[in-house]
């Protein structure tokens, strides 16, 4: 009885110690369930973290990329807004400078017109008063030869005059010799027969000497005449105009050159 009380509490005991060992054997297990599921839960957690700081990357990545081409895209409208404006402004420039060229080109052809009328002008205008200084020396030559004719023939006639004076003197002085007189009387005589010879040659001189000066008068009234006539008509020749000056054509614009476009060459455009 004794062996058997003895007995029942080491049974006690040890059935004590095998819970005792299974309880810390569950409690382990427990723990390292516990354990296991923090980790799961930890890795659970780092791979959410690691997904949701992909995503994130992910997101500025797009944002970046958006953002990119948005600057990409506004940077080719803005430079497709300045290759426009500056294709404007050469277009502007060449149109203004087309319209410069061609109103030096309307000046020049109207100044070479009126240039060409005023040459046409002056070449008649001349040939006309040459025609007329011809006319005016024909006429004033004419006037001349004819008063020269006319005083050869007064010289003639004046010759004539003085050889019937002479020898109607001769033939008066052999009269008053051959009627036979002497004396003072004789000597009378023969001075009168002088005395109306040396009046007549006087009355022939001075007939000559008025038609002489006569004709000397027609001629330089003739040529005086043509000397004003010719005056007239060298005063009626037009300006003969000199090469006329020209105005310049505008300098050919320098043009602009846009983004990524060369300019075009000028000279293609003048």
């Amino acid at each position: 009885m004794c062996i058997a009380a003895a007995a029942i509490p080491a049974a006690t005991l040890a059935i004590s110690a095998v819970s005792t060992v299974a309880s810390i054997g569950m409690g382990i297990m427990s723990a390292q369930m516990q354990a296991q599921q923090a980790q799961a839960q930890l890795n659970y957690q780092a791979r959410a973290q690691q997904q949701q700081m992909e995503q994130q990357r992910q997101q500025m990545l797009q944002q970046q990329q958006q953002q990119y081409q948005g600057l990409e895209l506004q940077q080719r409208q803005n430079q497709q807004n300045y290759n426009l404006q500056v294709e404007q402004a050469n277009a502007q420039m060449v149109n203004q400078y087309n319209q410069a060229r061609q109103q030096v080109l309307n000046e020049r052809s109207t100044i070479m017109a009126r240039n060409a009328a005023d040459r046409l002008t002056y070449q008649r205008t001349f040939e006309e008063a040459q025609a007329q200084i011809g006319n005016n020396n024909e006429a004033a030559n004419k006037v001349y030869v004819a008063e020269q004719t006319k005083l050869n023939e007064a010289r003639k006639q004046a010759a004539f005059e003085q050889q019937a004076i002479l020898a109607k003197s001769i033939g008066n002085a052999g009269n008053v010799l051959a009627a036979g007189r002497t004396g003072q009387s004789i000597g009378l005589l023969l001075n009168d027969v002088e005395r109306q010879k040396g009046f007549a040659l006087a009355q022939d001189v001075a007939s000559f000497d008025s038609k002489r000066d006569a004709a000397l008068i027609s001629m330089d009234t003739g040529w005086l005449q043509a000397k004003s006539q010719n005056n007239r008509a060298i005063s009626g020749i037009a300006w003969n105009p000199s090469n006329p000056y020209l105005p310049e054509f505008p300098d050919i614009p320098t043009f602009i050159g846009g983004i990524g476009i060369e300019a075009n060459n000028p000279s293609r455009r003048s």
